[in-house]
């Protein structure tokens, strides 16, 4: 949180292409981890429905491609903006990935064993595959984004894009 504080404060947007990219990656984003919260059963069903059958991690995509995101608005001529990218970059690739893998998937193979390893083999963690992992069949639900706490997620992106774009008034 205390390096978004910093982007925002070295914040210098401006309505361009680029701009509009990274609007486009924060909408992706979003878009990515409401239909991944919508089919998500915390600790009670392995999630393997949505986009859990095309990749197994899509609330960290759509976190990375928000991230990017923001970094992209905020970007001015003080290099410090493309630095926190950079940073984001490493954090995510270097600490948060390993981290998550090991954390997460220890505890998904204790609650559901060889159901969580034969979907582990099957499904890559964060480039998506073309082709469907075949055996989720949960539909989405908007009661199951309210319990996921992601409209949060939302109200936080709204309020930093408009800290970014609005900061000087």
């Amino acid at each position: 949180y205390a390096l978004i504080v910093v982007l925002v404060f070295f914040a210098q947007p401006q309505l361009d292409v680029l701009s509009f990219v990274g609007l486009g990656l924060i909408a992706l984003g979003q878009i990515l981890r409401f239909w991944a919260t919508g089919h998500l059963v915390k600790n009670k069903v392995l999630t393997t429905s949505g986009p859990y059958a095309y990749v197994k991690n899509p609330l960290y995509v759509g976190t990375f491609l928000i991230m990017v995101g923001f970094c992209l608005i905020a970007r001015g001529d003080y290099p410090v903006n493309w630095i926190l990218l950079g940073l984001g970059v490493l954090v995510f690739a270097a600490y948060y990935v390993p981290y998550k893998k090991r954390r997460e998937g220890d505890r998904l193979r204790k609650i559901f064993g060889a159901e969580w390893d034969e979907y582990d083999r099957a499904v890559p963690d964060y480039f998506p595959q073309l082709r469907p992992y075949g055996k989720g069949e949960r539909r989405w639900s908007f009661r199951a984004v309210l319990e996921n706490s992601e409209p949060w997620t939302l109200v936080a992106i709204v309020g930093g894009v408009l800290a970014i774009y609005y900061r000087d008034l």
